[in-house]
């Protein structure tokens, strides 16, 4: 099922990013590249302790850390792992270096990000900009789990659906239980107008239903479970994360603008999620991913 690309540095949240890729690369029976992006000014020595500048640090130093920072991860798992070492910014080498790939896992937070920021440049970049899914992990996150729990938001637009699409292939891999949410809202400026409460939900759970009906979810163990409830997208998501293994959310939906590359629900979710996300990138017409 195609490779897993992973980001490593020696942050805690890229080692909890690497467990994650190896369990999920488990899941999958595929080959995983972890890959290091490093400078001269952005050196690496596969430990969290900083260590003085050092000017004959070159491609060789680079790979010795990554292979410091990867042996433990992957001792035992079977997975077949290719190393990587880019010499480039972080967010533009893992981005190039998963071109072909079928999933990207980054970390929240890598070496250098602020301790008061929940999401990093180079993760947020690499959601912003991305062609194939990007799962964004924490400290913490549990690596995947069979018969876990996998939220995935939906609204009705093309990149929900294949955020839907998605969630159901990871499930069946999993074995996992499946909760397709859509939530819903009445604007507050046109509240004191709207007298049929019920017509409105009534079309709410139309586009849910339409939405999971859409796809085959027939073989799915246990049945996926259609949750409605009204609330803003972001907040509805954010509380059924709380419970959840895994969220899923396309990268924008209908209320997204289309020259933004990224909407205000799935950054909100990959910001303060305290679950493992995956952040599925939005196609055109011309089947070409946008994000």
């Amino acid at each position: 099922m195609g490779t897993i690309v992973v980001g490593v540095d020696e942050s805690q949240d890229a080692a909890a990013a690497l467990r994650w890729a190896v369990a999920e690369a488990q899941l999958r029976s595929c080959p995983l590249t972890a890959v290091m992006c490093w400078g001269y000014i952005s050196q690496h020595q596969g430990r969290a302790e900083p260590t003085a500048f050092d000017p004959s640090y070159d491609e060789a130093a680079a790979r010795c850390a990554l292979e410091q920072l990867v042996a433990p991860a992957i001792d035992g798992s079977g997975v077949p792992v290719t190393l990587r070492v880019v010499n480039d910014l972080a967010a533009r080498g893992l981005l190039k270096a998963s071109g072909g790939a079928d999933l990207l896992v980054v970390g929240a937070r890598g070496v250098g990000g602020f301790e008061a920021l929940l999401l990093g440049s180079t993760s947020d970049q690499c959601l912003h900009h991305a062609t194939i899914p990007v799962a964004v992990i924490r400290p913490g996150d549990a690596a995947p789990d069979r018969r876990g729990h996998i939220i995935v938001g939906v609204d009705g637009s093309e990149t929900s659906h294949r955020a839907l699409q998605w969630a159901v292939d990871e499930a069946r891999l999993r074995h996992a239980s499946l909760h397709a949410v859509h939530a819903w809202s009445v604007p507050a400026s046109t509240m004191p107008f709207v007298n049929d409460m019920a017509g409105l939900e009534r079309a709410a759970r139309d586009i849910l239903d339409g939405a999971v009906d859409s796809v085959d979810v027939s073989d799915l163990d246990p049945p996926i479970i259609r949750q409605l409830s009204l609330g803003g997208p972001a907040p509805v998501l954010l509380d059924a994360a709380e419970s959840a293994d895994l969220v899923v959310v396309g990268s924008r939906g209908l209320g997204g603008f289309k020259g933004l590359l990224l909407g205000s629900v799935s950054h909100r979710l990959a910001t303060h999620a305290r679950r493992p996300v995956v952040v599925v990138p939005h196609v055109d017409r011309e089947g070409a991913a946008t994000t």
